[in-house]
């Protein structure tokens, strides 16, 4: 909780403020009790009306004063708990920004977006409350004590009994309620976790009429978390029948025993009555404490699960080092490189050792699962190295910065990731090295230039979330023209021709031939049609390199590419 109360620096003043208000509120409503004893005691029996009406007067003082107290409590309140949520809304969304792709993926969209929204929202909540009664509530309940003990100490001894029994169920509550609150939030990360997965995966789960199953899955997660939230709510709903019991126990022995001691004169009728409204004053504040304890715990849950993540290790996988020229066309070394994904038990890739000289195409070519894109994402530095070096221009990946990575190499994945906005943004995304002129080029080698074309808006055309209104055919040719725009020096395209039509892919494949910085060029498919005309080809099996040469040789050397050419020339074959 350190890093979360850290918070708290940059609104000290309101910070204190806002309970400081609500104390000078609590000890006006003290002194109501005394004043009202003396109107029983003094001011009617003698009926003398100006003792009342100045009794009268002063409650009205108190009462606007109280209120005035009570309102810029709760403004301070309210404006700490909001800039402080605003802050760690910031911050956490900065942190993820910086996180490494494998921490990423280990953390998970679903518990990223309930940190984001959901979480932030209880932890506003719970510093709100936290600030208006953290201290009014106890102020009150032991300054009621303290008069108690002023009029009678015989009979503040209930109020002492009472505030300690209370103290017992209200610790029980928040040693039980934390870990159950803590519960429903990751049932509700994986709630979240499957209706992203439901979502994003509508048109296969209707595709293969798995509607059902899919709903079905969804209503036991949902079910698990019913189950966790009727616990965490089971623990908090004995707070406030066991307060109101105690604490009416409490007054009706206070009434009883009141009475005994005003018919032998220990006690005044007023006084009487004072020791009632300090009771019933204990029994409000423990009722709001008592809220306050169930917000405040699941705020405390909430802040534990942000702490998580903004104390993530950062992507230190980066060095300061830029290249000398971003557009100049980049060498690409892999020294015996093998890598691991995180919980795996065996190499993606193994030992995997070749070199691309600058300005070079090379195609990469291999069943599903042999290392295809894990090669990929090594290149572009998205990824470690388990084991071994992977060089760019001959230094490691690692000692450039991520900055210099972003410009010098472009890297364009299977399903290009559409944003809502504009054309212009998907494809520059404001990048400081996409001017107009690199932005054109990249359209027309691409072929964007068609589907903006297409668009009566052009490249003001707006595109929907997840791309709406796109094919899957433009949307990869949208995702090219991101790639190429900025003209990085090194091109890597991951399967990223999977939805073109066949006379498309081959005119997009004869533009890049034409880039004016004539750059590095990392081609993996999965057709030996979009990869046969590169300077050399990769072929990968079980993550190692078994063959890397040009195509005519590979076809007389190799029985796994020949094997490869006979199979896609079938299905070709069959599809006319």
């Amino acid at each position: 909780m350190h890093r979360i109360l850290g918070y708290f620096r940059n609104y000290k003043l309101r910070s204190v403020l806002s309970p400081l208000f609500k104390l000078s509120e609590a000890a006006f409503e003290l002194t109501v009790p005394l004043v009202i004893a003396d109107i029983i005691d003094k001011g009617i029996p003698s009926g003398d009306s100006a003792f009342i009406r100045n009794r009268f007067l002063l409650l009205l003082f108190f009462a606007v004063v109280g209120f005035i107290s009570a309102i810029l409590a709760q403004y301070f309140a309210a404006t700490v708990a909001c800039n402080i949520s605003s802050d760690l809304r910031h911050d956490l969304f900065a942190k993820i920004q910086r996180l490494s792709v494998p921490e990423y993926e280990k953390i998970g969209s679903s518990k990223i977006v309930t940190g984001l929204t959901s979480d932030v929202n209880q932890i506003q909540s719970g510093i709100n409350l936290f600030l208006r009664l953290l201290l009014r509530s106890p102020f009150i309940v032991l300054g009621a004590v303290i008069m108690a003990f002023t009029i009678s100490a015989r009979m503040a001894l209930i109020f002492v009994a009472a505030v300690a029994l209370l103290g017992m169920v209200v610790a029980f509550n928040m040693k039980s309620a934390i870990p159950s609150y803590k519960k429903t939030r990751e049932g509700l990360d994986v709630l979240a976790s499957h209706a992203d997965n439901g979502l994003s995966g509508v048109r296969v789960i209707r595709g293969f009429n798995r509607s059902k199953d899919d709903y079905k899955e969804f209503m036991d997660e949902s079910f698990s978390l019913y189950l966790f939230q009727k616990a965490a709510a089971k623990i908090s709903s004995y707070l406030n029948p066991l307060t109101f019991l105690i604490i009416n126990a409490s007054i009706c022995l206070l009434i009883y025993r009141g009475g005994v001691n005003v018919s032998v004169g220990n006690l005044t009728q007023g006084q009487v009555v004072a020791l009632y409204n300090y009771m019933s004053q204990i029994l409000v504040e423990l009722i709001k404490l008592a809220n306050l304890i169930i917000t405040v715990s699941r705020a405390v849950a909430c802040a534990g699960r942000a702490e998580y993540i903004l104390e993530l290790p950062e992507d230190d996988t980066h060095g300061t080092d830029c290249f000398a020229d971003d557009s100049a066309p980049h060498s690409v070394e892999f020294k015996n490189v093998s890598f691991r994904y995180e919980g795996s038990t065996e190499d993606m890739i193994s030992d995997v050792s070749f070199r691309v000289e600058p300005g070079q195409t090379i195609g990469v070519i291999g069943m599903t699962g042999s290392g295809k894109s894990t090669l990929a994402a090594l290149a572009s530095g998205m990824y470690k190295a388990t084991s071994g070096s992977v060089l760019i221009d001959g230094k490691p990946v690692e000692d450039y910065s991520s900055q210099t990575l972003s410009k010098g190499i472009g890297l364009c994945i299977q399903k290009a990731s559409m944003y809502t906005g504009s054309i212009l943004y998907n494809i520059s995304l404001w990048r400081e090295n996409v001017d107009k002129e690199s932005l054109d080029e990249a359209c027309r080698v691409s072929l964007a230039d068609d589907v903006i074309a297409s668009k009566k808006e052009g490249m003001y055309y707006n595109i929907g979330a997840n791309g709406a209104g796109l094919s899957g055919g433009q949307k990869q040719r949208l995702g090219i023209a991101r790639t190429i725009a900025g003209n990085p020096g090194l091109l890597i395209f991951d399967d990223s021709t999977s939805a073109l039509d066949a006379v498309t892919e081959r005119k997009f494949l004869n533009n890049l031939k034409t880039i004016k910085n004539k750059p590095t060029v990392i081609l993996i498919s999965q057709k030996i049609r979009s990869v046969k005309n590169c300077d050399r080809i990769m072929l990968l099996e079980d993550g190692k390199v078994s063959a890397f040469a040009a195509h005519n040789e590979l076809c007389k050397t190799s029985e796994v590419y020949k094997e490869l050419i006979r199979l896609q020339d079938e299905g070709e074959d069959n599809n006319e």
